[in-house]
């Protein structure tokens, strides 16, 4: 009688994160088609690293821009152009056209630029702003090395501890451009001014979550990204500076929101099983 043999059985990768993978492939690849495809065709794209545009643009829009003229300009278009002193690429509105130049100013700004934008330093108009998506290319090169390094790390791995180390270190990586690059919450103060006793602090938010800015005394506002505030308080510290806490101060869907995400890599091992070996 010849005993009944066993034959092994070969682990199979789960099929989920192999998709996963394979989206996030196509996602970067058909991101990096379109923005060479819209750079050769003569557009451009700005990260909006501070404030001066208020809630049209607040800090951490990506705007990309299109080549144009003075002439084609109307007055209330956001426009990027290179000051003539060169420096950085600015980006604010059109408040007049004069005889060929375009005056331009900051929503939030009190006066109008010192600059006069011709043709020669015009780099375009703006045809899109999208909200918060700078803060993701700026975090790009973090994720895709902290991503490619967690992939090697794990690669030789036991299968029995492969998935369970990626779920613990992908979501580190994230965290660790979060705390980098500090998008979610921030403020930034314009001015001050005292008088008779009062001071009055002007702020904006610069961060991505909704947050609520106060002084010792009790003064507070609520702000979203690019909204400004004048905080008027006596609060003032020996050195004639006035302390101001900022903290996320959200509506239950933010929560909502913000306690799903740092769940996913929870949510996620449930449906993660290591590999079956024979």
């Amino acid at each position: 009688m010849t005993p009944n043999r066993t034959t092994g059985r070969r682990g199979t990768r789960p099929a989920a994160p192999t998709a996963v993978l394979a989206l996030l492939a196509v996602v970067l690849i058909g991101g990096t088609a379109a923005a060479v495809v819209w750079r050769v065709a003569g557009g451009h794209w700005f990260s909006v690293d501070t404030p001066s545009m208020g809630v049209a643009a607040p800090v951490g829009t990506l705007v990309l821009t299109r080549p144009t003229r003075i002439a084609d300009l109307a007055v209330g278009d956001i426009v990027s152009f290179t000051p003539d002193d060169g420096g950085t690429v600015h980006t604010h509105r059109v408040i007049r056209i004069e005889g060929g130049v375009a005056r331009t100013r900051g929503d939030i700004n009190g006066a109008e630029d010192p600059w006069q934008v011709r043709d020669a330093n015009l780099v375009g108009v703006v045809v899109a702003r999208w909200w918060g998506m700078a803060w993701l290319v700026k975090a790009l090169p973090i994720l895709l090395f902290g991503g490619a390094l967690v992939w090697l790390l794990t690669r030789y791995a036991g299968a029995n501890w492969r998935a369970p180390l990626r779920l613990v270190l992908y979501p580190l990586v994230v965290c660790v451009a979060v705390v980098w690059l500090r998008p979610l919450v921030g403020v930034t103060l314009l001015g001050t001014f005292g008088e008779n006793g009062l001071t009055r602090a002007t702020v904006v938010s610069t961060g991505l979550l909704p947050i609520r800015a106060s002084t010792p005394d009790g003064v507070s506002a609520d702000l979203r990204g690019g909204q400004v505030a004048e905080l008027v308080s006596t609060a003032v510290d020996g050195q004639g500076r006035l302390p101001i806490s900022v903290g996320a101060h959200m509506s239950w869907p933010w929560w909502v929101v913000c306690l799903a995400l740092c769940a996913a890599p929870l949510l996620a091992s449930l449906f993660v099983r290591p590999r079956e070996t024979a």
